[in-house]
């Protein structure tokens, strides 16, 4: 436990180590929710990720650009200082699939929960095995059965009944595959080439998520949440978060953290069955976009973070009452744009990161770049200064 001091009149904060391999917004605004904590962050990435421009971090430890190079500087670091940090989080989930194969040192697994036990985080990213034990434990999900092989895809023809495949591993809707009509399924098989594959009755509600701090498999703060827009495409990163409540979540939320005993900030997605009752489609064990958002429904994720670190035991609930719209920058700039929408591109700046400018211009760069032309692209990086 890393007690905050004071050495000669000046105050030491409590220190805290971050590893990030992906350059999406939702994995740099982490660092200003530990700031918001109270926490001294070191951040360890490569030196192509925006993060390496934002205020909320005092250090940076620069690595190549793979997740296993972010891995091994993470391991570097902390045998370096194995007492410098009071926790180590693991943001994104590339960075955490290479401690699966590659188990994290006695040091840092006691740092970083997640990474403690690789056969309980692969069985978490697995499609396949967190429907298996989520079954198990009685926690409800879509109907579904296990296909072996893609050959069993291969040989199935279209009845008229939707459902979805999902390969074992994916992110932000890649290796999902809804299946409406016959070119769905033909798109499938020609596009999955190895199992196993999960395939799930596909349910026609409405989809959502749940962002939790869990304390030893005790969930200790979290707030639920629509999914109400997405980009590119339906199956892709959220633009837009309503926020909502369900009496039936706080018991699957509390049956999850009995599962898999999870120590840290996660996310698990959920679709609503034709009842209006929520059904577990997977769990996310890392932090999830829209941390940054909870205050709207009464929740402090800091706050938590705090106290999870102090070993207190508070918990906080959200607001049942709680409504709106919350426009998730970057993604919603790029919706607006496909959708030649002037007035909800303006509107989606409500959620940019305006207290960290430099994060804040580097996405913009990402986005303006995104759709010039190639030439005009060129020109836009050297003013913009990349």
């Amino acid at each position: 436990m890393f007690e905050s001091s004071s050495d000669g009149g000046r105050r030491i904060l409590t220190r805290v180590l971050a590893g990030i391999s992906i350059d999406s917004l939702g994995a740099a605004r982490v660092p200003a929710l530990l700031v918001a904590a109270g926490f001294e962050v070191t951040v360890v990435c490569s030196g192509h990720l925006a993060v390496r421009r934002s205020r909320s971090v005092s250090r940076f430890i620069e690595t190549g650009c793979a997740p296993s190079d972010v891995h091994a500087g993470i391991e570097a670091e902390i045998a370096a200082n194995p007492d410098r940090y009071a926790r180590v989080f693991i943001v994104d989930e590339p960075l955490l699939r290479t401690f699966v194969n590659q188990p994290a040192s006695p040091e840092l697994a006691r740092l970083a929960a997640p990474t403690a036990n690789p056969v309980r985080l692969g069985r978490l990213l697995s499609k396949v095995w967190f429907n298996i034990d989520c079954a198990a434990a009685g926690i409800p999900v879509p109907a579904f059965r296990v296909m072996g092989d893609p050959d069993e895809l291969r040989r199935m023809v279209w009845t008229g009944k939707p459902f979805v495949v999902k390969q074992e591993l994916s992110m932000s809707g890649s290796g999902v595959f809804a299946i409406r009509c016959e070119s769905d399924l033909l798109h499938a098989q020609r596009s999955i080439t190895a199992g196993p594959l999960l395939h799930q009755d596909f349910v026609d509600g409405r989809v959502g998520g749940t962002s939790v701090l869990y304390s030893k498999g005790e969930p200790k703060c979290w707030f639920s949440y629509f999914l109400c827009r997405n980009w590119p495409n339906a199956l892709g990163a959220s633009s837009a978060l309503g926020p909502f409540f369900h009496p039936s979540l706080e018991p699957i939320i509390r049956q999850l953290g009995e599962m898999s005993g999870f120590d840290g900030l996660c996310g698990l997605d959920w679709v609503l069955d034709d009842q209006g009752n929520p059904l577990v489609l997977e769990m996310n064990p890392r932090p999830t976009p829209g941390l940054h958002l909870a205050p709207r429904v009464g929740v402090s994720f800091p706050d938590a973070i705090r106290d999870w670190i102090d070993g207190k035991d508070i918990t906080q609930r959200p607001d049942r009452d709680a409504t709106g719209l919350c426009r998730m920058f970057p993604q919603n700039l790029f919706r607006a744009i496909d959708d030649h929408d002037p007035g909800e591109f303006l509107r989606t700046f409500q959620d940019a990161p305006w207290r960290d400018p430099r994060l804040l211009l580097a996405y913009l760069r990402r986005v303006f770049t995104h759709y010039l032309p190639a030439d005009l692209r060129t020109r836009a990086k050297r003013l913009l200064g990349r």
